[in-house]
């Protein structure tokens, strides 16, 4: 059964602190979570067939999974005793707005794509990416054992993607990267190729994808950037549903895994859905991990 959504409902609801779900015993806001569900709508109608259409259910597990989510990184961050400044804050906003020609045409795009006034994503998108990368960098300089804190194998690792948008394309692209490759393999340098040639946010720092660990690229990506050794480049094209990529190894390391850390947070965590929604813990219940979604922040994705 469907549950009511009227202006009134939703009144009353953030009025009396009605939750949807409770995370450990702290109730996440049902207004909050329709209010959410209401702006992914408008968000996904907005972006036409980029994103490709989404159902009702996947709208409400998207939000309810970012609520939960949310609160469970609030909760998680208070036992490392993460705070966050004012000046955090405007640091990030600062970094926000440099992707916009200006203040204003940012903040007409997040009212045009979201709803939202500056201080709405402040507190639903800025604040949370900046409580859990926090977070992050307290686990990782925590000498306390707990799940994930077992080192890790990590690279970092640049790429060249040459994407492919059709596949009658294909041919073309594949030659225009063995192309590439084969210079770089001659001795041309590798990131001012990828600076040229690069088709996504990477070229703009040589290609540079920072430190990362398994379970984070794509398959055919992390099977050959793994098997590669520091300062190796790969021999032959990676192709992955992106296109194919150029992959050199810079450097490599031992490091915790804060995603099997959250992960190992989920499974451990009390979390009860309390109105008849539908209910994306169902799969975390029974797979005992939780994919949780946040809200499509406007900044350029990472390929992998």
């Amino acid at each position: 059964e469907k549950l009511s959504e009227s202006g009134a409902v939703l009144a009353g609801a953030k009025f009396f602190h009605i939750p949807v779900a409770k995370v450990n015993g702290v109730g996440v806001s049902y207004a909050e979570y329709v209010d959410d569900k209401n702006t992914l709508r408008d968000f996904y109608a907005e972006s036409g067939e980029a994103l490709g259409a989404v159902t009702e259910e996947e709208l409400s597990d998207m939000s309810l999974s970012r609520l939960v989510a949310t609160e469970l990184v609030i909760q998680v961050a208070d036992k490392f005793n993460v705070t966050i400044s004012q000046e955090e804050i405007d640091a990030k906003i600062k970094e926000l707005m440099a992707n916009f020609a200006s203040e204003e045409e940012a903040l007409t795009k997040i009212q045009e794509s979201y709803g939202w006034t500056l201080d709405t994503y402040t507190k639903k998108v800025i604040i949370p990416v900046i409580r859990e990368e926090k977070l992050q960098a307290a686990f990782l300089s925590s000498d306390e054992s707990m799940p994930g804190s077992d080192l890790q194998q990590e690279i970092r690792a640049r790429h060249i993607l040459f994407r492919v948008e059709e596949e009658s394309e294909d041919a073309t692209v594949k030659q225009a990267a063995t192309e590439v490759l084969e210079r770089i393999q001659k001795g041309e340098d590798f990131a001012t190729l990828a600076a040229e040639f690069g088709s996504d946010g990477t070229k703009d720092t040589g290609g540079d994808l920072g430190w990362f660990g398994r379970g984070v690229m794509v398959p055919e990506f992390e099977e050959a950037a793994f098997a590669l050794e520091p300062g190796q480049l790969s021999g032959e094209l990676v192709q992955t549903m992106f296109g194919y990529h150029i992959i050199k190894v810079e450097e490599e390391r031992r490091g915790k895994d804060f995603v099997a850390f959250m992960d190992a947070q989920f499974a451990a965590a009390e979390i009860d859905v309390l109105l008849p929604v539908n209910n994306p813990l169902e799969l975390f219940e029974q797979q005992g991990q939780l994919n949780a979604e946040v809200m499509p922040a406007e900044t350029e994705p990472t390929e992998e």
